[in-house]
């Protein structure tokens, strides 16, 4: 069993990622290429945010905290925001439901981000969650058409699941 330093829970052995909040639970070889000329984020895009180790820059130093009061200790990257607060926005992430509303609430005290909508983990694995949600929720509302959408996300796994469905999707790196 492999248990969560974040929320304690038992997973699997072979699970990369926790199913109650998404912790990464074994180091991953991120082998992304850092972009030396900055992307620019069209203002007509519909954003699939993540939220750890995307939206809040300081996720690795605070992985083991334990929920809910990791919250607190969040900080985002305020750069980022800049360049999506005129897009519309929806969260897509692997932390748990129950952190909802103190995260949205964090979210809007200490940035300028609006979140049109908000999508949370069941216990699923970051990859799946986000199909899920992709497929149930995301995409019958607001449409098919991939050209509309832009993810940005941190997850390597995650990203290769949006290029299926023929999603942009590129790590926050890629921007700022």
């Amino acid at each position: 069993m492999n248990i969560c330093p974040a929320c304690e829970t038992k997973n699997d052995p072979d699970e990369k990622y926790c199913l109650n909040c998404g912790q990464r639970l074994i180091e991953s070889d991120d082998n992304t290429e850092i972009l030396k000329d900055k992307l620019k984020i069209p203002k007509d895009k519909i954003i699939l945010l993540d939220l750890n180790y995307t939206l809040i820059s300081n996720s690795w130093s605070i992985r083991f905290e334990k929920l809910p009061g990791k919250i607190n200790k969040r900080k985002y990257e305020h750069e980022l925001v800049e360049l999506i607060k005129d897009n519309y926005v929806i969260l897509i992430t692997a932390s748990p439901y129950y952190t909802s509303f103190d995260s949205l609430k964090h979210i809007e005290e200490n940035t300028d981000l609006k979140i049109a909508e908000s999508y949370w983990n069941f216990n699923r694995s970051p990859p799946k969650l986000k199909r899920y949600w992709l497929e149930k929720a995301v995409l019958p509302t607001h449409g098919d058409d991939p050209s509309k959408y832009l993810a940005i996300e941190s997850n390597n796994d995650t990203r290769e699941m949006y290029a299926e469905f023929g999603i942009e999707a590129r790590p926050k790196s890629d921007f700022i």
